[in-house]
């Protein structure tokens, strides 16, 4: 209902009715009329516009969507001595008020009965701030592109010079203006002539991005800024005069290109030169700067000279010299001086002034060169500004001489047998492309196949300047970047040191990451020259595809899965056998079946990769495979004999062009009972099916006082470490079950014999404590402890019936089998009752549905999931599989959630999802690479999976209906059809996605914002908002020795071994080695390892660092715990950053255990070469134990106390097998 409002004060405000209106319509008396409703009653208020300096004409309109409310107020105000005021300088003012003439429209009355009520205070503060921001108006003489650099010469004291590479300035006019973008936080200088130019090109900066700024006045009296930069800017360009049409939505879309450069000669400097110096045309323009800092909240330029030099370090002449120096060198050293260049650490004269020790290096060190080059970049992002390059290259080589020699002659071991590699790469961003590694990455088939020659491998990344995936905003179009920069990349490919890379493919999760692999060409000594095109050639025939270019493409993809290597196996070896059910929900869609005899084989291969899981008791049950030209899921059947698969045709993707013998490659084995957790779009899902909010926030105060109580005993640290899957790769979880057996406690009050007093593995034990909780806040990541995460196989027993096994025991619809073990343990627990199934993403509220858990199945009849362990098996039977009623699954390696928690059961029933497939019409001709490459643009601009999914959640907040809501419904449509998309080819229209109800985001978003502001967010009532407020995370004091910072060794000054955990292993020292202390010349001989640790330590603290916007790095701590704590915009990429981030340490700690000469016993390459022998482990001990005792003595030195955990861990170990051997011969 719209109700009139006259005699208003001139000077009122739209905020001021609302807030005016809002204060009555709040109170008990009009709240108790609405006595069902959660929310505060939501209200529009509308003034009629006058064309002068008042903010009313008197007159306005103000709409309720409560017709009984807005009677009841009018009734209300017309009493004596009652009715709505508005503070005036003299007092307030009584308004007078009337139902209005015309209805409020539909829509609005939609909108305002959906959404919450938002102070307006924070609004009428922002509306202030963007009209006094709009006064300000600073014009600039010049834009000037360059970097800063140090000569040899200058002392440490002197500030760095600035060398302009390229200028930009008007002729008889200004060269912009810079303005700042409130709403997006950053400022904008807009290039270009008013009258002139029909286009105007802007420099776009995130204030986020701006490292410091400094002004001062040059020779000529003019003023000048400094804006240091730690990525480059945004290029875009946008028409001076455009057409509108009326609609806002519209009119604000893609109105601006994104471009890779300004164009002309700052084409050619880009790459390197991105810092900028902005000249102002009137001196007074500083005072404006500085009140436009004040208003943005940022911090004001301070003052410093800095001097101005045109030195060309990027000239066409001196970069053709450089690279033709750069080439003269093997490939691994030519990498790494590419990279300084591109990553921006060295210009031409820096290179300049190390020639001749790099030279030097490379003619006597071929071996070490390369490597020691790719750590000296860690060093060069870290030096200070008072340090040349020249001076931090003689520091890091001096430091590098006290582990040469002693381990030069050691080779690495081979990465996981082949399960992974050491490979170098790129990330292509819209103005650079940036080199990292070589650094550990999983293998695949391809590689795999060429490992001899995986030099000529390169892994590919497309991102944005801060090495972030895309996010478009709404305004911008991206095509013409993605195809001309892009495009121009994957069609002609890249080139570093003289070595050309070309295109070959990706896997499908690398394509959801916009990752891809190119390879030059090389000379194979068997297969001549081996170019992209033969290896795709080489890969099968696709002919049942390869008019489908996105299909085609998903085949390829196949063969570019990070996989590990397992058996070989012969084609008698393996058949096809008939899918169980129909068309389009096959019950068995990817699923086959392998003997146990073969599931063993594997499991022994794996073993030899995996030492550290050799103690499991349990083997898989199920594994994920790539074979062939098939991919999906192989269950154990019992009843298959020998070494033998059986595969399906919805298994079979292309047909391999040699079938005689092949390797079954593994996805994952599934060991373990997954980690069952909430996520946001679950939890909104639950509460919208009748789940109780305070029941899911009761789950959350039990999750956050078992990890806030963990550390107070032994055992509830490890429950700790093994609940959230932390420590995994040092091994922190075995170390303190070791240390507890020892008697060993983490409080006094425990009554042990010993207490934890290292310092170190406590702050480690925070930090696991902070990241969980961080993931309780921030994703909703919520333990759920009667639940499992489990993978999912269909029951075979229709099949066993079908071959004529009599009395099979089989699942009926509605049911599931799911028996649960963890792999260390003997003790099967079998999920009997009422459970909800479901599958991620979670966006449809029918993705979770009830059905019932048998429990063990019956004796005495055949059955074949009878001895299935973690898995969820599902019946074969019903006309749609239940994998497809779950977020559209299937069984070729989709993981379920399975609830038996009753008070997480939904109370309402809600039908699964049925979308209609999408089919994109063929090509008249097959594919080509070009088409591949085509499909692969496309993705980058259309792949809108997380923004649905994100705006599903958001309005599913907003709305008054939750995710039943019908905008959530046609997102759950579109986010369907986005998970399709990579096969059929068919993009997601950005068009069709829903527009959220109101800008204000709901208050658990703010974990993405650095610099959250009142005006952009709301305070949600749902379950999500209460969540999210219960949690509070406070930062964690870390020493600087946490982080690497080039300090020499600083040994403590106590006695060795005089520690709580030394005291508590001195037992079983003393039993093993007959002796306690450490000599001190094997303890100086772990020097040169804990060197070769520290310096990879180090390079992983920055490689694998949240981005390049931060003076953060990760931290030792974070590392040994396999955590990033930084806030992230995209927990996606975060997630991925982490799980790079343990693969490389793994492999380094692996490295220092297993290398020749390392802490630990060898690793057999052959199982007959049997168990080490006692002497073996003696002398490992004996190694560990003194690197204990190295790593505690310096545990002040960065990397000192991680190695020390190394020790500690193989000490452990080596203890552990001590005692089996004594207690196997004694008996």
């Amino acid at each position: 209902m719209n109700i009139k409002v006259e005699d208003l004060p001139f000077s009122a405000t739209k905020w001021d009715v609302k807030r005016a209106f809002a204060e009555i319509l709040h109170s008990d008396q009009f709240s108790n009329l609405r006595p069902r409703e959660p929310r505060p009653i939501n209200i529009d208020v509308q003034l009629e516009e006058v064309y002068n300096c008042l903010n009313n004409n008197g007159c306005g309109i103000v709409t309720i969507p409560d017709t009984l409310v807005a009677r009841q107020l009018l009734t209300w105000a017309r009493r004596k001595g009652q009715g709505v005021r508005i503070a005036t300088d003299r007092g307030s003012k009584r308004l007078y008020l009337t139902e209005a003439e015309k209805n409020p429209p539909r829509k609005l009355i939609e909108r305002l009965v959906k959404t919450p009520y938002l102070d307006p205070e924070a609004e009428a503060e922002r509306e202030q701030t963007i009209g006094r921001i709009n006064q300000l108006r600073i014009i600039l003489d010049a834009v000037q592109f360059g970097v800063y650099f140090r000569r040899d010469t200058d002392s440490s004291t002197k500030n760095r010079s600035f060398s302009l590479e390229h200028e930009i300035w008007g002729e008889d006019t200004f060269a912009g203006e810079l303005t700042y973008d409130y709403d997006h936080k950053l400022l904008r200088i807009e290039m270009g002539d008013w009258v002139k130019d029909d286009m105007a090109d802007h420099i776009v900066i995130d204030l986020q991005n701006i490292k410091k700024s400094a002004y001062g006045v040059d020779v000529e009296g003019k003023y000048y800024v400094c804006i240091e930069l730690w990525v480059p800017p945004r290029f875009e360009r946008q028409p001076r005069l455009r057409a509108y049409s009326g609609d806002k939505y519209k009119d604000s879309r893609h109105f601006r290109e994104r471009l890779p450069h300004l164009g002309g000669l700052h084409e050619h400097i880009t790459q390197y030169a991105y810092q900028l110096r902005l000249v102002l045309t009137d001196p007074l323009a500083r005072r404006e700067l500085r009140k436009l800092c004040e208003e943005a909240g940022m911090r004001p330029p301070s003052k410093v000279p800095i001097e101005v030099k045109s030195c060309a370090f990027f000239s066409p002449d001196k970069m053709k010299r450089v690279r033709e120096w750069i080439r003269s060198f093997d490939w691994p050293v030519r990498f790494q001086l590419e990279a300084f260049l591109l990553n921006g650490l060295m210009n031409t004269g820096d290179l300049r002034s190390i020639r001749p020790h790099v030279e030097a290096l490379a003619n006597e060190r071929p071996r070490l060169a390369g490597d020691f080059l790719r750590r000296f970049s860690e060093k060069l992002r870290s030096k200070g500004n008072g340090e040349s390059v020249l001076a931090c290259y003689l520091n890091a080589m001096d430091a590098e001489e006290k582990v040469a020699e002693k381990l030069l002659d050691e080779s690495e071991l081979d990465a996981r047998g082949r399960g992974a590699l050491k490979c170098a790469h790129a990330i292509v961003t819209p103005t650079r492309i940036l080199l990292d590694g070589p650094y550990e990455t999983q293998s695949n088939r391809v590689v795999r196949r060429y490992y001899d020659y995986r030099d000529n491998f390169l892994r590919v990344e497309f991102r944005e300047e801060n090495k972030m995936e895309f996010r478009w905003p709404q305004e911008v179009n991206g095509r013409s970047l993605i195809e001309q920069r892009f495009g121009g990349i994957l069609r002609n490919g890249i080139e570093i040191g003289g070595r050309l890379f070309r295109f070959l493919g990706w896997s499908n999760s690398g394509l959801r990451e916009h990752t891809t692999w190119f390879m030059a060409d090389f000379q194979h000594a068997d297969e001549g020259l081996v170019t992209a095109e033969k290896i795709r050639d080489d890969l099968g025939d696709f002919s049942g595809c390869i008019r489908n270019p996105s299909k085609y493409a998903a085949r390829i993809a196949q063969a570019f899965s990070g996989t590990d290597p397992s058996v070989r196996i012969k084609r008698e070896q393996w058949e096809m056998v008939d899918d169980l059910g129909v068309d389009p929900y096959q019950h068995t869609d990817g699923q086959g079946t392998i003997s146990v005899l073969l599931r063993d084989r594997i499991w022994d291969v794996l073993l030899e990769a995996w030492p550290d899981k050799k103690k499991l008791i349990l083997k898989p049950s199920a594994y994920q495979i790539r074979f062939l030209g098939f991919k999906g899921v192989v269950v154990v059947d019992e009843r298959l004999e020998g070494e033998c698969m059986r595969l399906r045709p919805s298994m079979n993707k292309f047909q391999a062009k040699d079938e005689s013998e092949a390797e079954i490659e593994i996805a994952k084995a599934f060991m373990y009972p997954g980690p069952a957790r909430l996520c946001r779009p679950l939890i909104a899902v639950l509460e919208d099916r009748g789940v109780e909010s305070s029941a899911l926030l009761e789950l959350q105060n039990l999750a956050k006082n078992d990890v806030v109580t963990a550390t107070d005993t032994m055992e509830g640290t490890v429950a700790l470490l093994k609940k959230y899957d932390l420590g995994n790769v040092f091994g922190l979880r075995w170390i303190m079950q070791h240390l507890a057996e020892a008697d060993m406690g983490m409080q006094r009050s425990e009554r042990k014999k010993h207490t934890l007093d290292n310092k170190f593995i406590r702050r480690t034990l925070e930090f696991a404590q902070m990241h969980c909780l961080a993931e309780f806040k921030n994703k909703g990541r919520v333990p759920i402890g009667d639940a499992h995460q489990l993978v999912g196989v269909v029951d075979e027993g229709p099949a066993w019936v079908a071959a004529g096994v009599k009395d099979t025991f089989c699942l009926k619809t509605g049911e599931i089998f799911a028996c649960v073990q963890e792999p260390d343990k003997d003790e099967p627990v079998w999920i009997t009752g009422a459970v909800s199934i479901s599958r991620s993403p979670h966006i449809h509220p029918g993705d979770v549905q009830r059905v019932r858990a048998i429990g063990k199945p019956p004796d005495g009849v055949p059955c074949f999931f009878r001895e299935l362990r973690n898995v969820v098996v599902m019946p074969a039977v019903g006309e749609r599989s239940l994998a497809s009623c779950l977020a559209g699954g299937d069984v070729d390696g989709d993981e379920f959630l399975v609830i038996k928690d009753p008070s997480l059961l939904p109370t309402e029933h809600c039908e699964p999802a049925e979308y209609k497939g999408v089919k994109k019409e063929p090509l008249d001709r097959d594919s080509t690479v070009e088409d591949i490459i085509n499909f692969f643009m496309e993705y980058m601009r259309s792949d809108l999976m997380g923004l649905l999914a994100d705006q599903h959640l958001i309005i599913g907040d907003q709305s008054k209906w939750g995710t039943y809501d019908s905008d959530c419904m046609k997102l759950a449509e579109l986010c369907s059809r986005a998970v399709d998309y990579p096969k059929n080819g068919v993009p997601v229209d950005i068009e069709e996605m829903p527009r959220k109800l109101i800008n204000a985001k709901p208050d658990w978003k703010k974990t993405e914002d650095n610099d959250p502001r009142p005006a952009d967010f709301y305070e949600s009532t749902r379950a999500l908002g209460l969540m999210y407020r219960d949690i509070e995370i406070r930062p964690i004091d870390v020493p600087p020795s946490s982080f690497p910072n080039g300090t020499p060794l600083s040994p403590v000054k106590e006695r060795p071994l005089s520690d709580a955990i030394s005291a508590a292993l001195r037992p079983s020292i003393e039993h093993h080695l007959a002796r306690f202390a450490n000599d001190d010349g094997a303890v100086a001989d772990v020097e040169a390892l804990f060197r070769l640790y520290a310096r990879e330590l180090s390079y992983i603290c920055l490689t694998h660092a949240p981005a390049d916007t931060s003076d953060v790095r990760l931290s030792e701590e974070e590392v040994v715990m396999g955590v990033i704590l930084a806030k992230c915009s995209q927990p996606r990429w975060k997630r991925n950053r982490m799980h790079r981030m343990r693969e490389h340490i793994g492999q380094v700690v692996r490295d220092v255990k297993y290398r020749r000469r390392g802490l630990g016993v060898a690793l057999k390459k052959d199982k007959e070469e049997g168990e080490p022998e006692r002497e073996e482990l003696l002398r490992a001990l004996g190694k560990a134990w003194a690197a204990w005792d190295f790593g505690m003595r310096n545990r002040n030195t960065f990397g000192g106390n991680s190695f020390a955990l190394i020790g500690l861990g193989v000490v452990c170990d080596m203890v552990e097998k001590l005692d089996k051997l004594e207690s196997g011969s004694s008996s």
